[in-house]
């Protein structure tokens, strides 16, 4: 059996206008965010260099030793030089921090395409981080995450977002619903593998659209050898 962490990574897809999940850990899983200024020192480059880039953010998550963001760019190297951007300033800060030397990061960051209803599952799966991990019973709990603006209307992010709900058909109440409720770990390994290979994560004619436009196959290949006709 193949697992999802084996599978190739292909070279980056960008949909331009389209909503992508990112991830990056730090190198070897190390810790990233030591206290809060950390976490409110790397926000404040995010916002600054997305606003740059036109990145827009729809959905993020800081934990300790990793980032999960869902954003749109809005021209093909929004999501490279914002990350790319923000990374190196953050690594620069922490090294000097720490007096440290060497990669803070491990290597790119991962993402991947998303179609509206895997949008929906995706922003979850980056909002209940801190459940899965045992840190909070409760995602808006979470201080380091856009969980708690989504569900309160009234509460003023850390960073500047895109307001999710004009991009996914539901309510704040209906959000808040669905947050708490369980994970499918089917949904979650669906998101994990493909934001891990690069692949789009969709319905098949999404895929399909987006093998259209960028002349690649982007679907995952059966395994073995094609059959005889």
């Amino acid at each position: 059996m193949m697992y999802y962490f084996f599978m190739p990574r292909l070279a980056r897809i960008v949909a331009v206008e389209l909503p992508h999940h990112i991830t990056q850990r730090g190198n070897y899983k190390q810790v990233i965010f030591r206290d809060n200024s950390d976490f409110k020192i790397y926000l404040s480059w995010m916002e600054k260099y997305s606003k740059k880039y036109q990145l827009s953010i729809l959905v993020y998550c800081l934990m300790p030793n990793h980032v999960h963001f869902i954003a749109i760019p809005h021209n093909e190297d929004s999501l490279a030089k914002t990350f790319n951007t923000t990374h190196m300033r953050y690594s620069q800060y922490f090294n000097k921090r720490m007096n440290a030397t060497g990669h803070l990061w491990q290597g790119r960051f991962y993402s991947c395409v998303l179609d509206e209803s895997h949008l929906l599952t995706a922003a979850k799966y980056v909002e209940r981080n801190p459940v899965r991990a045992g840190f909070v019973k409760k995602p808006w709990e979470w201080p380091w995450s856009s969980a708690l603006a989504h569900i309160d209307s009234t509460t003023k992010s850390l960073i500047a977002l895109k307001d999710l709900f004009e991009v996914m058909d539901i309510s704040h109440s209906s959000w808040q619903k669905y947050l708490d409720s369980e994970d499918s770990n089917e949904m979650v390994k669906n998101i994990k593998k493909s934001t891990l290979s690069g692949r789009p994560c969709g319905s098949v004619s999404f895929i399909q659209e987006l093998e259209k436009q960028f002349g690649r196959r982007l679907s995952i290949s059966p395994r073995g050898r094609p059959s005889k006709k």
